[in-house]
C-alpha cells in the first residue's frame, strides 16, 4: 500500500506544478512571483510584510523588494506604511489580483468541494484533512532542513 500512495502523491505533486506552471503563464508572472502572490491572498487583510514574505519564500529582504517591484508593476500588490507602526511598510493584494486569481482557481475548488462531498461522508472529509495537514507539516519541516543546506558545488 505504500508504494501506491507514494505513486499518488507523487502524481498529485506533479498536477500542482502543472497547475501553478499555469498559473504563472496567465497570471504573467514567474514562480517565485506567484508563490508571494499566493501568500498575500491567503492573508487577507493581516499583516503581511516584505520582511515576512522573504522569510516564507527563502528570499533576502532585497530579494522580496524585487518580487514586490514586479507584483507591484502587474497592478497585483500595493505597498502602504503601517497603520499603527509607520517604520513598516505592508503589502496587500489588488482586487485585480483577487479577481484574476479566483477566475483561474475557483472553478477548481468549486468542482473539488463538490467532488468530496459526493464520495465521502464528514468524517472521511475530516480524515482526508488531517492526512493533508500531517503532510503539509511534513513537508515545510523537510522545507526548513533543505533551507539550511549549501547548494551542491557546481
Amino acid at each position: 500500500m505504500a508504494v501506491v500512495l507514494k505513486r499518488t502523491m507523487d502524481s498529485l505533486h506533479g498536477s500542482v506544478d502543472d497547475l501553478a506552471r499555469e498559473l504563472v503563464r496567465v497570471l504573467g508572472v514567474n514562480h517565485t512571483d506567484r508563490r508571494a502572490l499566493e501568500l498575500i491572498l491567503l492573508a487577507g487583510e493581516k499583516t503581511t510584510t516584505p520582511g515576512l514574505l522573504a522569510d516564507r519564500l527563502g528570499l533576502t529582504a532585497a530579494g522580496a523588494t524585487i518580487v514586490l517591484n514586479r507584483l507591484e508593476k502587474l497592478g497585483y500588490v500595493s505597498r502602504s506604511l503601517h497603520p499603527t507602526d509607520h517604520r513598516r511598510v505592508i503589502v496587500l493584494a489588488t482586487d485585480l489580483a483577487a479577481r484574476r486569481v479566483a477566475e483561474l482557481v475557483s472553478p477548481l475548488l468549486d468542482h473539488g468541494g463538490k467532488m468530496l462531498s459526493r464520495h465521502y461522508n464528514a468524517t472521511e472529509i475530516a480524515l482526508i484533512v488531517e492526512f493533508l495537514t500531517r503532510t503539509n507539516e511534513l513537508q515545510q519541516d523537510h522545507l526548513k532542513r533543505m533551507r539550511e543546506l549549501e547548494p551542491y558545488p557546481q
